[in-house]
């Protein structure tokens, strides 16, 4: 009996020693949400699981299967330390399209949170999906009208966290008081560790509603929001706040977002609003700001640059705005009065239109500021507005205001002197005419090379017109070196405005059929290619086949061919405007008398996979995958730009890649050339080449 008691105890011992390390074993791999024999039947499980495992070597992702999920409110992910290597990504399976609902029922409650944690990603983009498709929605229902909550909330602690790729709802009801936002990135009452955030990107997501904001940026004194991407988001339906940097915010980048309403606030609206307390080395650019719809007395402002922000770069963006008659005053972009300034201003288009009914007045640029310092350069200022008995103006300066402006287009398309447009207002003192302006006292030399009349704009994009008199008569920038479009602008006499006129641009192809550009199939095998393809000019678009370099076919987007030969065969898919075109290539390997599936050694051999980040700066990772053994092959990687021209030539083969399995691969492209030097912001394309041949082609931005 003594030895059966003192086994058990020793046993029990062995139990508890172990019973760690089965218990808490860090998550790793792919584990599913919902669906049959899930991993987890909630996200607040698996979130859960993940607060108290950790994530171990190679990271873990979460693939939610499809279906509607709801969920518990206060979801968070906290002091998860993820790395680039160990990532932690929450997606929809392959195909699933994934809803997350939850209710909202306390003042400061989110729907879903990431505190102190790094490298967490929520991607609606399917699994081994390579498009941007957004396929995971997130809704923040409130409960009762006077609470205030937020869908999402990143907060302090956090690092090179991303939503991607999403659609994040809150709240398009503006009759409810209190504040509620879809996405908040603060450190305000978020607790321990106080130390900031760095490196958080919301991209490609649809944000929608919010009874106060949209998305509110709000760091504290030492906990600084830095170097966070707000990147190509559809922005609507807020109250009165689009995008709002407010406090503490550093190098932030605000790029290609589109920020509009199709209800209407029940306050003053802003599309952008940058600093309350300091908003420094800030980029706002190719942003389109359009029909913001304030409440009837109130004010409409398409960017807003309050106190104690500089050294900003606000360039690129398209403001188009026709208030309604009875606002309360509108302004295209608003320069608050500060001791802070060195901000830069270059190539915006600014249209103000409609008519007031009550006695305001509307400005496409205003300042109030008393300090120089700020340049003002390649801008078009269009202010059409006109009725209510007070006067509209192009902008509205003081003598002191900025350091240099040139090169503008100052115009109310008006130069009767009893009308109520005028050019601009210097001080307290109306201008009629950009001439009057030019000649005031004290002015000169501004806007010595500037112009007015009428500038030709397609509305209501505001793009140039082939005839347009703003084309070639602005003065190069030189760290802008691409229009709102991303088309390059000419490096001497680029053109005045956010569009660079191009006279015509190439057809780009968007998807092709097969994906996989090198694949094997077996002999007698009818195989079906297809492009999609768009024109940025809407051209009419061609279709040309070629097998071997045979044309083929007639004008299709799509071609279906029977390989009655075995061999090596290359198709090729060519879509042409008739001036411009754009092309791919399939490598295609025709077995004599087998299928692929009945031959191991058959197999697709590279997957070549859209770099990321997509948009870039300054670095970007590119990963393919070799299906069998090509240790003794030459693999290389070719970066080209769009003029054909190849910058660099990375090597790609396994004894000299930094991180390799036995399939799957990746190198880092630094955005230098054969040099090293930095290459400017564009469109580059790059080839993975095996043995000298192409297999596989595909296109990413850098942008600076």
């Amino acid at each position: 009996m003594k030895t059966m008691r003192i086994f058990i105890v020793l046993s029990l011992l062995c139990f508890l020693m172990l019973l760690p390390s089965l218990s808490f074993a860090q998550l790793t791999g792919i584990k599913y949400i919902g669906g049959t024999t899930p991993d987890y039947t909630t996200i607040e499980s698996a979130i859960n699981d993940l607060n108290s495992q950790g994530v171990g070597t190679g990271g873990v992702t979460f693939l939610i299967r499809n279906g509607i999920y709801t969920e518990n409110e206060n979801l968070m992910i906290y002091d998860i330390a993820g790395t680039n290597d160990n990532p932690i990504i929450f997606q929809p399976d392959v195909e699933a399209n994934v809803e997350i609902n939850i209710t909202l029922t306390q003042t400061f409650n989110y729907g879903l949170r990431i505190h102190n944690s790094d490298y967490i990603s929520f991607n609606g983009s399917p699994y081994g999906s390579s498009d941007e498709s957004r396929n995971m929605r997130i809704n923040g229902w409130r409960s009762s009208d006077d609470i205030e909550v937020q869908t999402i909330w990143i907060s302090n602690g956090s690092d090179y966290c991303s939503l991607e790729n999403m659609i994040i709802f809150n709240e398009d009801n503006t009759e409810r008081t209190g504040w509620s936002m879809p996405v908040y990135f603060s450190t305000y009452n978020a607790g321990v560790p106080l130390i900031g955030m760095e490196a958080i990107t919301l991209y490609n997501c649809e944000v929608i509603g919010g009874s106060t904001f949209s998305i509110l940026m709000d760091g504290d004194p030492g906990q600084e929001l830095i170097d966070f991407q707000i990147v190509k988001n559809d922005v609507h339906d807020f109250n009165k706040d689009g995008i709002y940097i407010y406090t503490d915010v550093i190098n932030c980048n605000v790029e290609g977002n589109e920020i509009y309403q199709t209800i209407q606030g029940n306050t003053s609206v802003y599309g952008i609003r940058a600093g309350s307390s300091s908003c420094i080395g800030t980029k706002i650019h190719h942003n389109y700001i359009h029909d913001l719809w304030c409440s009837s007395t109130a004010k409409p402002y398409g960017i807003f640059i309050t106190t104690n922000s500089h050294h900003n770069l606000i360039y690129n963006n398209i403001i188009y705005l026709c208030p309604e008659s009875t606002v309360n005053k509108a302004y295209g972009i608003y320069r608050a009065s500060t001791d802070y300034t060195y901000n830069e201003f270059y190539y915006n288009t600014i249209y103000m239109g409609g008519t007031s009914t009550i006695p305001r007045s509307s400005y496409c640029f205003n300042t109030i500021a008393e300090f120089g310092g700020d340049i003002f350069k390649n801008n078009i200022l269009i202010n059409e507005r006109t009725g209510g008995g007070n006067n509209h103006y192009a902008i509205k300066i003081k003598t002191g205001t900025f350091d240099e402006s040139d090169f503008n287009f100052l115009t109310v398309n008006s130069d009767d002197p009893s009308d109520d447009r005028y050019v601009a207002q210097l001080g307290t003192t109306d201008y009629n005419t950009l001439a009057d302006l030019q000649g005031a006292p004290g002015y000169s030399p501004r806007d010595e090379n500037s112009l007015s009349g009428d500038p030709d704009l397609i509305f209501p994009g505001l793009h140039l017109n082939s005839t347009s008199s703003c084309i070639g008569e602005g003065t190069p920038i030189i760290e802008i070196t691409t229009d709102f479009d991303y088309d390059f602008r000419d490096e001497t006499n680029p053109d005045i405005g956010a569009d660079e006129f191009i006279s015509n641009q190439a057809p780009v192809i968007t998807y092709f059929s097969p994906e996989e550009t090198a694949f094997s199939i077996a002999q007698n095998t009818e195989q079906l290619f297809s492009i999609e393809a768009e024109d940025p000019d809407e051209d009419s678009l061609f279709y040309f086949w070629y097998l071997d370099d045979i044309q083929q076919g007639e004008n299709s987007n799509e071609f279906t061919y029977t390989f009655s030969d075995s061999g090596n065969f290359l198709v090729k898919a060519l879509v042409s405007d008739g001036e411009l075109a754009d092309s791919t290539l399939w490598n295609v390997t025709v077995i004599p008398g087998v299928g692929v599936d009945d031959n191991p050694e058959l197999v697709n051999i590279t997957k070549l996979s859209q770099n990321y980040p997509n948009p870039f700066n300054p670095s970007t990772k590119i990963e393919f995958s070799i299906e069998q053994n090509q240790q003794n092959e030459q693999i290389e990687l070719e970066i080209y730009n769009v003029k054909g021209q190849k910058i660099k030539t990375l090597e790609c083969n396994n004894h000299i890649i930094a991180e390799a399995t036995e399939s799957l691969h990746h190198v880092t492209w630094d955005g230098t050339d054969e040099n090293n030097q930095p290459v400017s912001s564009g469109i580059y394309l790059y080839h993975l080449n095996v043995n000298g041949k192409t297999v596989a082609s595909r296109k990413m931005i850098l942008l600076k």
